[in-house]
């Protein structure tokens, strides 16, 4: 019976293996963040961050948009690079969005235009992307506009116009620059932001965000991670995969944020891979949807692993009033929105405004 005994033993280990991960889990320290971080919420409503000026109510990453919006919480701004190094409010790195053209040249290139090229494009063509804009009741407020004080808003903002306009803002702010063929765009703006940053002593009230986790390495890299920064896409999957196995115990963390999608689809390579997880698991990181895999991270287990690495949690991009509420109940940071003006309404209703 010799086999008996070596399965008691073997069930034995499997048992203390799993009460310490049971132990690590429930836990309430962890590896933290070691910066005093300004991006924990301290309230009972996260931060109203409208996303790109509130892009479901104003032309976006405009002047305008920016100041429409600045009763809120934080700003979140696209940057782009200009050939005159001047960092603007741009979601895309051509201007096809902004006049309405389906085919990219040179000429359309953020990068290899000044910002006053820029605005003359925009300009000259009378403002093609504004006067088709439509908002959320389905007009076209601003199509026939003659009104010079609205209009030369209409463009992209310095961002250090925007900080002097309002230093007292929190800031999320998208390094959209990549690696191009013709040069590491996203180095030099990001050596540019850096230089902003300590230029208006904003160092406490920003956070410095992208998809590409190379240039948010980079970023921290030149600033000493003395700035704040948020999970990129491989960080934020890290983290979540960690979260979802019990494991995130062992996570060491060097961003002050977890920047998390609210809905986005996966691939289908993605989508197997997750259907082959044990359903207690798979359903922490996704479901599926009219039977495509989407993202399903609005979790409480995610929110709180996140709060105990000393990391804020940051939803993007939430719209609906469901979502919203969800995340006001799971006690998160921030929420970044096209419809601050919605989020608002439902602080009104709850009594927490």
């Amino acid at each position: 019976m010799k086999w008996l005994k070596h399965l008691k033993r073997i069930f034995i280990v499997l048992l203390v293996i799993v009460g310490f991960l049971a132990a690590l889990e429930f836990s309430p320290w962890a590896l933290s963040y070691s910066k005093t971080n300004a991006w924990i919420n301290e309230t009972s409503k996260p931060w109203i961050i409208p996303h790109g000026g509130a892009k479901a109510l104003y032309p976006e990453n405009t002047i305008y948009a920016f100041n429409q919006t600045a009763m809120y919480d934080a700003f979140e701004v696209d940057l782009t690079l200009t050939k005159d190094n001047v960092l603007i409010s741009h979601h895309d790195l051509d201007l096809r969005h902004d006049l309405l053209l389906d085919e990219v040249n040179d000429g359309l290139v953020i990068r290899k235009l000044t910002y006053e090229d820029i605005v003359d494009l925009i300009v000259d063509n009378d403002y093609p992307y504004v006067r088709q804009f439509v908002d959320v009741d389905g007009n076209t407020p601003y199509a026939t506009t003659t009104d010079t004080a609205i209009l030369n808003q209409m463009l992209p903002m310095k961002l250090e116009d925007l900080f002097q306009a309002y230093p007292d803002r929190r800031y999320i702010l998208e390094i959209k620059d990549v690696r191009t063929d013709d040069e590491d765009t996203f180095n030099l703006a990001a050596n540019q932001l850096l230089s902003l940053i300590e230029q208006y002593d904003m160092a406490d009230k920003v956070m410095v965000s992208s998809f590409s986790d190379e240039v948010i390495e980079h970023f921290l890299d030149i600033s000493e991670h003395k700035i704040h920064a948020s999970t990129a896409t491989n960080e934020t999957l890290k983290m979540v995969l960690l979260s979802a196995f019990n494991l995130d115990f062992f996570y060491k963390p060097t961003y002050a944020a977890l920047a998390i999608p609210i809905d986005s689809g996966l691939s289908d390579s993605q989508g197997d891979l997750i259907g082959r997880l044990p359903s207690l698991i798979s359903s922490r990181i996704a479901h599926q949807v009219d039977g495509q895999w989407r993202t399903n991270l609005a979790q409480a287990s995610l929110v709180k692993d996140a709060h105990r690495h000393n990391m804020s949690v940051i939803f993007w991009t939430v719209n609906s009033e469901e979502d919203m509420l969800k995340l006001i109940e799971l006690g998160v940071d921030g929420i970044i929105t096209d419809r601050p003006d919605l989020l608002f309404q439902l602080y009104e209703t709850l009594g927490i405004a």
